[in-house]
């Protein structure tokens, strides 16, 4: 298949159909890149390919320009489904107007396209992703030494991360501090050396400092442990930078403090319940639970028609409302319908009683699920719970 063609159609108005199943590297006219260097990365751990669920090849040699350095190793693109339905996507690489890697593929829900070994040379160039289903985004990626691959989140629309897995020691973390102790540095734990960035996104614990703003910003962190202070560092984060900390032990409870020059924030974290924690760091910290939205599935589990109203409020904000009329064992799920930033305000309406639940601390991954009975209402996260 031609992927010039193919990336003119995807800059127009034409849909992606035409190209699912198909895939191209290409090569520069310069000289053949030599193998990826055996030096440690400054950049943290390499993502691994094979720790994806889905994984698409390549059949060429990473992309390279002769003007520009090699890469201690190539760099990738992965693509995670943060949703609950499987997604079709499409993703283009360009240097310019050249084009460089286009390749399509299914991304089940809960998983991961992975696009490996791309590019070998530092440098800027366009990502541009599409789903079959209209999302699409473009980014401007600066490839160098100091950032791991290039991650984008399906949430369901699309959002493009530079992650970087760091404690003390990479680029990232600096220890000019003030005369509070800004610049001190603690880590009082063991992290494996085979620890890489696709685990620390889901599979071990780990705090995601996210900068949304469009310049570097400084930011502290302090992670205590039954008062003892477990982890501290500093950092400056570039624009779109997404800082992962893993820590350990996963069976404890840790108060996480976020600093930056605008403020801070404190969150009573624990992994067994979320495996990541999430903070914006734009301006004052912000903690998210995820990025990936509840599914909310009210059941009716009696004999006779039920008319249920549900309603997720954060503050003064409705994150959800919702009518839904069940006949006798009827299930209707809503997909990706509530934000996990969190705390919540959960109400449930059936008839002129009303149960309302304070959640406080994130909900377990997952959708949150409305079952009503003949003794009453029952949701599967359970909070504080009042009933008026």
């Amino acid at each position: 298949m031609r992927r010039r063609s193919a990336l003119r159609a995807l800059l127009g108005t034409v849909g992606l159909g035409s190209l699912s199943g198909c895939n191209a590297l290409v090569g520069s006219n310069a000289t053949t890149p030599a193998e990826a260097a055996s030096s440690p990365e400054s950049g943290g751990p390499r993502s691994s390919p094979s720790s994806v669920a889905t994984s698409a090849s390549t059949t060429a040699e990473p992309y390279h320009t002769a003007d520009a350095p090699l890469l201690d190793r190539p760099r990738g693109v992965h693509v995670r489904n943060l949703g609950s339905t499987e997604r079709f996507l499409t993703a283009v690489v360009s240097d310019d107007e050249r084009e460089v890697f286009a390749d399509s593929a299914p991304v089940p829900a809960g998983e991961t396209a992975s696009f490996p070994d791309l590019l070998a040379t530092a440098g800027t160039y366009d990502v541009l992703v599409e789903t079959a289903d209209g999302d699409r985004g473009r980014y401007e990626w600066d490839v160098s030494e100091e950032l791991d691959d290039l991650w984008v989140d399906l949430t369901p629309g699309l959002s493009f991360r530079r992650p970087v897995l760091c404690l003390t020691d990479c680029a990232f973390a600096v220890t000019d501090g003030d005369d509070d102790g800004d610049g001190d540095q603690v880590v009082a734990y063991d992290v494996p050396a085979d620890l890489d960035v696709a685990a620390a996104l889901g599979r071990v614990p780990a705090l995601a400092l996210d900068n949304d703003a469009t310049e570097s910003r400084r930011v502290r962190l302090h992670v205590w442990q039954a008062g003892t202070l477990h982890f501290a560092s500093t950092f400056v984060l570039p624009a779109d930078v997404r800082l992962l900390v893993p820590v350990s032990p996963a069976n404890r409870r840790y108060d996480v403090v976020v600093r930056t020059p605008d403020g801070e924030a404190i969150y009573d974290w624990q992994p067994s319940v979320r495996t990541t924690l999430y903070a914006s760091v734009a301006e004052t910290p912000t903690f998210r639970c995820g990025y990936a939205d509840h599914d909310v599935q009210v059941r009716n589990e009696t004999d006779r028609a039920r008319r249920v109203v549900v309603r997720v409020l954060t503050g003064d904000e409705t994150l959800f409302e919702r009518v839904f009329e069940l006949d006798p064992r009827e299930v209707e799920t809503v997909p990706s319908a509530v934000d996990p930033a969190g705390p919540f305000r959960f109400e449930v309406e059936i008839g002129s009683e009303t149960d309302r639940y304070n959640w406080v601390r994130c909900a377990p991954n997952g959708p949150i699920v409305v079952a009503v009975s003949d003794d009453g209402v029952s949701v599967s996260v359970r909070p504080t719970a009042e009933s008026s």
